[in-house]
């Protein structure tokens, strides 16, 4: 950092801590905000003191907030997360733009110059990127595809919270089917299925995005979608579990209910009833094949081995 940066950055840092001090914050952020175009300051402000601002039950002072579509697999959030798109116009946004880790790339190249997200910058700037996310697109409703895992540290380091989530849908399709896909995949190589759908090696999900390496967290299917189901998460950040197979078999429902679900939230939209009946019939999901799962019933027993409890609790 430059001597006048430097000068800069203790002079609003003063500033900033004592707005935070008396809990102004619409002040805070209107001062924060004008240090946008001074990029390396600004993010370093935003390092010092977002992370207690948005900690603290005070703050709820953003336009808008993060509508989440999580899945395991990325493919089996497509059909929702682009209804939700267009539902609230807002799909003529790329389709890898509208996911987690493709957002955050594109947002910090603009501010630095970027070579790597680590599996630990998720974790100790979840709450940094999410803000940028917001802060740069004004939308009322900002729909985000995610496949990474809810993880919540001692240091209350979440993924998210209340204040940056209106609310988020988590599709889960049946284990057997995901397993079955991910071995089609892996060209029926049961080492890396099983790796990839336990992640029994706690290997990260290494990817190049625009140039920039990103070290994605993968837990294995049981973690994710326990992560994701847990009844406290679910309370806090307003979840709604959706079963592909309702999806599939009863669309226009589950469509319904996802819209409703997002009013309830607090989302400022209208059901649209023939919209959603126009959206369905113009993109027909393909019916649920009711034939067995191509896999063997030593892999079943493998797999109900973790998941057992799931397939009980849970009506695949």
């Amino acid at each position: 950092m430059s001597l006048i940066t430097n000068i800069k950055y203790h002079y609003h840092k003063k500033i900033l801590q004592d707005l935070l001090s008396t809990n102004n914050y619409h002040d805070f952020f209107r001062a924060l905000s004008k240090q946008k175009n001074h990029k390396k300051l600004y993010i370093k402000l935003l390092l010092e003191f977002l992370l207690d601002a948005i900690k603290n039950p005070n703050f709820d002072v953003l336009p808008a907030k993060i509508t989440w579509v999580n899945s395991f697999m990325k493919q089996d959030a497509t059909y929702i997360k682009n209804f939700l798109l267009s539902y609230v116009h807002l799909n003529d946004q790329s389709q890898d733009d509208v996911f987690y880790e493709h957002q955050i790339v594109r947002i910090l190249k603009e501010t630095e110059d970027l070579q790597k997200i680590t599996f630990n910058d998720f974790i100790n700037f979840s709450f940094m990127y999410q803000y940028l996310i917001l802060d740069e697109n004004k939308n009322p409703l900002q729909i985000i595809a995610n496949h990474l895992p809810f993880f919540s540290t001692p240091k209350n380091l979440n993924f998210t919270n209340s204040h940056l989530t209106q609310c988020y849908f988590y599709i889960v399709d049946h284990p057997y089917t995901v397993y079955e896909k991910l071995k089609i995949s892996n060209n029926n190589d049961l080492t890396s299925t099983r790796s990839y759908f336990l992640n029994v090696d706690s290997q990260t999900l290494k990817e190049k995005i625009n140039g920039v390496d990103v070290e994605i967290n993968k837990m294995g299917w049981h973690t994710h979608f326990g992560s994701w189901t847990s009844p406290n998460v679910i309370n806090a950040l307003k979840g709604k579990v959706v079963l592909k197979k309702d999806l599939i078999n009863n669309t226009f429902d589950t469509l319904s209910s996802i819209i409703l679900h997002l009013i309830q939230s607090g989302a400022d939209i209208k059901i649209d009833y023939e919209f959603i009946e126009k959206y369905v019939s113009n993109n027909k999901i393909e019916p649920l094949d009711n034939n067995t799962h191509s896999i063997s019933q030593k892999e079943k027993k493998f797999i109900d081995n973790y998941v057992g409890n799931i397939l009980e609790s849970y009506n695949f």
